[in-house]
This record gives structure tokens, C-alpha cells and sequence, in this order.
């Protein structure tokens, strides 16, 4: 059966003054599946998810998203952009407001829905998020860092959407703290119908929640397939990546 295809990126290049970041990068992402972007220190992941945001344009290419490319003059952006949802690596929580007023922020701002239903549904989108309810106005700065993830999660889906950005979403968790996180996101992957592309670091990730693995080098993506398959790759870059992460992954759980 044919995939749907929610992401396109094809013939893409970046470049910052004379360094180029990507070169001929092509990249197709499916409709509900979980992809995640990996590769070594300044392959490009965090400012292709950049592009993919509209924060970065690229020099050259093309990026479809949901059968709107992005980089056309005219292109609705905006409206897009409440197509999906964005958990930021450090959460991006306003400090001066509470979790509920962060998490219903967009719904008072885009709607005009009255401030009970906001209210109604922004505590529905904290439950799904496994945000404790009684926390609920608590301040950024009182939150553990699992509870800070699980909050921006809620203020990431409070919009219905169907992509889903996450960077870096267990940076700076626990262990356990970190396959929690990772266990809600397929579980709302599958009951929200989501697409989610992720960038990550983390091992533990790439095994257990994510589908496919996209892996960049050498200025483009070098091979996206699922990670039991990825890691037998010959591609020297791969090899060493993976030979690195499984040194680290030992020494983090002390085996």
C-alpha cells in the first residue's frame, strides 16, 4: 500500500557565508510514522529542523509540508503553523506564567474560544501530556526537568496538530525519566494519528520510539532506514557514530 507523504525535502543547500551545511539533501517522511534525525557535531540536524519551522531558509531547494511548499513566495506559513506543534530542547516555557497559562497560551491567542473551554481543554491536553493536574499552576521554575518536557508537550499538542517537532526531547533526563518520555510520545503518536520528527542524541530513543532513523553526513541524508538496520550500514561515518553512542550508552549505564 502507498505511503502518504507529509515532508519533502528534495535538492536542498545551506549555506552561512562560505560553509556549506547541505548539499543535494533529499529527504521523504511519511504520514504517522515517528522519524528522528541523528548524525555527528555540525552535520546540519538542527538547522534542517530549523527550515522545516520556517526560522531558516535555505540557499537552494524545495520543502513540502502537508502539500504546501514552504519556500514559494506567497506560501501560507502561518496558517501551517498551526498545523503542528514544536517542543523546544529546553522546553521555552514563559518563565512568568503559570503551566496552565502556558499551555493554553496559543487557544487564547488563535481562538476565540471562551476561557472555560480553553481552560477544559488545556487541562485534557495536560492529562494526555502525564502532567500531574494538581501542578497545574505551578511556575516553570518549580518543575523537575521530566515535568518541564511534559508540560511543553501539552502546550506542543494543545492545537490538535498532526506533525509534531521535537528537539532533543530527553536531553538533560534521567534514565527512567527519559524512556517515560519516550513511551508517551508513541503513545500519542498512535492515538493522535501524529507524524513527529525528532532530533536526538539518545540511543535509547532510536531503539525504542522511533521508526526510522534518518542519518545525516558528508552534507546530505547518507541512509534513512529503522535502527536495527541503520546501525549494520557500512558507511564509515555510520559506523563510527554507532561505535561511539553504544561507548557512551555502556559508560551512562555502567555496564
Amino acid at each position: 500500500m502507498e505511503q502518504t507523504i507529509a515532508i519533502s525535502i528534495k535538492d536542498l543547500q545551506s549555506q552561512f557565508g562560505g560553509e556549506v551545511i547541505h548539499d543535494h539533501l533529499d529527504l521523504t517522511i511519511y504520514q504517522g510514522e515517528i522519524i528522528a534525525l541523528v548524525g555527528g557535531s555540525g552535520c546540519g540536524k538542527t538547522t534542517l529542523l530549523k527550515q522545516l519551522l520556517g526560522l531558516h531558509k535555505p540557499t537552494r531547494g524545495e520543502i513540502n509540508i502537508l502539500g504546501i511548499d514552504i519556500l514559494k513566495r506567497g506560501a501560507d506559513l502561518l496558517s501551517l503553523q498551526r498545523r503542528w506543534g514544536v517542543l523546544f530542547q529546553q522546553g521555552a516555557l514563559f518563565s512568568s506564567l503559570t503551566v496552565l497559562e502556558n499551555v493554553a497560551f496559543v487557544l487564547k491567542e488563535l481562538t476565540a474560544l471562551p476561557k472555560d473551554i480553553i481552560e477544559t481543554m488545556s487541562y485534557m491536553k495536560m492529562k494526555m501530556a502525564h502532567y500531574p493536574l494538581d501542578s497545574a499552576h505551578k511556575y516553570p521554575s518549580e518543575l523537575s526537568g521530566g515535568m518541564l518536557k511534559r508540560a511543553a508537550l501539552a502546550r506542543a499538542i494543545i492545537m490538535d496538530p498532526e506533525l509534531l517537532f521535537l528537539d532533543e526531547p530527553t536531553s538533560g533526563l534521567d534514565p527512567i525519566s527519559a524512556a517515560s518520555l519516550d513511551s508517551l510520545v508513541v503513545d500519542l503518536q498512535k492515538s493522535l494519528g501524529l507524524t513527529i520528527v525528532l532530533v536526538t542524541h539518545d540511543p535509547d530513543t532510536l531503539w525504542t520510539a522511533v521508526d526510522r532513523v534518518a542519518f545525516l553526513g558528508d552534507k546530505r541524508v547518507l541512509a534513512v532506514k529503522p535502527m536495527a538496520e541503520l546501525i549494520k550500514d557500512p558507511h564509515p561515518l555510520i559506523q563510527a557514530y554507532f561505535a561511539s553512542a553504544r561507548t557512551e550508552r555502556k559508560e551512562h549505564h555502567g555496564n
